[in-house]
């Protein structure tokens, strides 16, 4: 085997902390690294209240809350969904101990339509954000990839909804119809189809979508009772079972995370 030399053995005790300059250091081991051109990712699933908040928010965080919270109150956010038995934070962070990405992956809410199935097999990928700073590195598809590659998620149905309202326009310069396009791709790449409803803030702006990602093992009566939930109009009932592929929407062929794409 061969020693390391003196450089070497300096930069694996740099590489054992993070923000060891403000005096916080952090255990990476079993987190996932990408080398990007503006420095290694690190990237850690089921991140727990106590190591999110030991982290800081990049200062190009924050537009998901926006403008209704301060970014302080997203970390907070991110915190208080983690304690969930069924939730799971997968989360990006710089070398610096920043938080520069997450997917927030938890049961949806009791008071929305699809809450009527959590703790049943319903959970909802309802938060997923890349600082502004650290786009296009392919951030957000190992996040979803890394997060859905848990056994857990073999007999779920993972939900995803496109609110034009949470989306970051202004940045990127964007159209609506060109953000929707981006983010179906990235939704297509892990393993998510595109389904009609007539769920009401769906329905608020025609750019929004609904998309959700069938488990391999997901059992007849649970994707029944999802069924029932996409339409509470009968006259809509015909579209139930019928999902598409995000290519067919698209007017594209699919994509796999085999294929790596815009993140």
């Amino acid at each position: 085997m061969r020693r390391r030399n003196a450089r070497e053995n300096q930069e694996v005790r740099e590489g054992d902390r993070v923000g060891a300059e403000d005096g916080l250091s952090i255990d990476r081991k079993g987190d996932d690294c990408i080398d990007t051109p503006k420095g290694k990712v690190w990237i850690r699933e089921k991140a727990d209240p106590d190591f999110i908040g030991s982290l800081e928010l990049d200062e190009g965080m924050g537009v998901f809350a926006a403008p209704n919270y301060p970014p302080n109150r997203e970390k907070k956010a991110l915190e208080r969904i983690a304690r969930g038995e069924e939730s799971n934070i997968i989360l990006a962070y710089s070398d610096e101990g920043k938080i520069i990405g997450f997917v927030a992956i938890a049961p949806p809410s009791q008071a929305e339509r699809w809450g009527k199935l959590s703790g049943q097999g319903l959970i909802e990928a309802m938060a997923i954000e890349v600082s502004r700073d650290w786009r296009s590195l392919g951030i957000a598809d190992k996040m979803m990839e890394l997060g859905l590659r848990d056994p857990f998620f073999d007999d779920k149905i993972v939900i995803c909804t496109g609110y034009t309202w949470h989306w970051d326009l202004d940045s990127t310069g964007l159209s609506k119809d060109n953000y929707r396009r981006m983010l179906l791709k990235y939704l297509e790449k892990a393993g998510f189809m595109y389904y009609e409803t007539d769920e009401p803030n769906v329905n608020l702006d025609s750019a929004n979508f609904f998309s959700a990602r069938i488990g391999p093992r997901v059992d007849t009566e649970l994707y029944n009772r999802f069924e029932q939930l996409l339409f509470k109009d009968q006259a809509w009932a015909d579209f139930r079972g019928r999902p598409r592929t995000i290519g067919d929407v698209l007017g594209k062929g699919g994509m796999t995370w085999k294929e790596k794409g815009d993140g």
